[in-house]
């Protein structure tokens, strides 16, 4: 056993190893021991448990085997997670950056950071790029932890190291997003887990940062406009997608179906009230067959999204937007308007040569005309 490969060994999502005899054999075998919380989330101990497979083996060196190989274990699942944690001679921003990415499992609010992130220069946003970290408009991120190994792994640990029951409930493999209770759910927990939620969806981070650029790339003077392909990157219904925009703290301003329904309302109530009593009576009693009419094509284009004011922040200054949506400069406040101020000077003004209505070039003109009449 102390000799086994690493493949002998697997590691279940309630925190137990097992152990197989057999390397080519794919079944998972014994239970040999299982995890028990640590002093580092990404470093759980091993406890090794009283099994007839393993009574003639040291226990002591067993546990230290089994150490090792939980270390390898996660080192390749979350390998550049792991990476994070080894900076080196980067400055103290990307240190500061890669410590709390590391702590968190791999994805933190991007408003924590902005401090360090705005001491960043050219060479330290490389050596985040290297270490595989995205500085996204909101969440600062690895989007190479999104693989459904790396998913259930980060659960296991983020449990453990939380004194949870085991085994936390995980997302279907590969799944971009579903529904949630959002007062029932621990955000912090599907957060770790590359799936933060916003509403009531649990959205897997890479579709969410996706959405979150296409907002930020397409917003103009504070607003911007949902598009059908958010809610194709999420999985979800418009309806979805607006919820998920108003989570973020995007304000819907004006939505084309509901301005269409206000309308289409008001327009049946118009044609109602106008319509005369017998008629609404015979309609009432003989309802008339509708004329048949031939079908036609149905219409592939898209109806129009609803609009949204961006929500104010570190990233909606990024896109020039610093001034509150719809506020006036001081400057714009005071046009036009009388300084009251009691230190004036009088105004003086100064009168020049008086001029002489015969110097008029038009009296002159009409001095010329006249002259020309006189002539024979």
């Amino acid at each position: 056993m102390l000799n086994a490969q690493d493949i002998q060994f697997t590691l279940a999502e309630d925190g137990q190893i097992f152990y197989q005899k057999q390397a080519s054999n794919p079944m998972p075998g014994e239970v040999i021991a299982m995890l028990a919380k640590g002093g580092d989330i990404l470093k759980p101990k091993v406890v090794v448990l009283d099994h007839d497979i393993s009574k003639d083996v040291d226990k002591a060196a067993l546990r230290d085997h089994l150490q090792a190989w939980l270390g390898r274990h996660i080192g390749v699942v979350l390998e550049p997670l792991v990476d994070l944690g080894e900076t080196g001679d980067f400055k103290a921003p990307v240190k500061g950056i890669a410590f709390q990415v590391h702590e968190a499992l791999g994805i933190v609010p991007r408003e924590q950071l902005e401090g360090l992130i705005a001491d960043l220069d050219s060479d330290d946003r490389r050596d985040l790029r290297s270490k595989k970290v995205r500085l996204g408009p909101v969440l600062v991120f690895i989007p190479a932890l999104n693989k459904p190994a790396a998913v259930r792994l980060r659960a296991l640990l983020w449990g453990l190291f939380h004194d949870k029951d085991l085994p936390m409930e995980c997302p279907k493999d590969g799944i971009v997003s579903f529904e949630v209770d959002p007062k029932a759910v621990d955000h912090s927990f599907y957060q770790a887990i590359a799936y933060p939620v916003f509403g009531k969806r649990a959205i897997r981070i890479d579709m969410l940062d996706r959405v979150i650029s296409a907002v930020y790339d397409g917003a103009k003077e504070g607003k911007f406009q949902a598009e059908h392909k958010m809610a194709e990157w999420l999985g979800s219904s418009i309806d979805g997608l607006y919820e998920v925009l108003e989570a973020m703290g995007h304000k819907k301003v004006f939505d084309p179906a509901e301005q269409a329904e206000k309308e289409e309302a008001a327009e049946a109530k118009v044609l109602e009230e106008a319509a005369p009593e017998e008629t609404k009576v015979e309609d009432a009693s003989e309802p008339v067959e509708a004329p048949k009419v031939e079908d036609k094509p149905a219409e592939q284009s898209k109806p129009e999204l609803a609009t949204f004011r961006l929500k104010k922040g570190k990233a909606f200054e990024k896109q020039g937007f610093k001034k509150p949506y719809g506020a006036k400069d001081k400057s714009e406040k005071t046009k036009g308007k009388r300084n009251k101020s009691t230190n004036r000077t009088p105004k003086v003004m100064s009168a020049g040569p008086e001029k002489r209505l015969e110097d008029s070039p038009f009296a002159i003109l009409e001095q010329l005309k006249q002259q020309s009449n006189e002539k024979p």
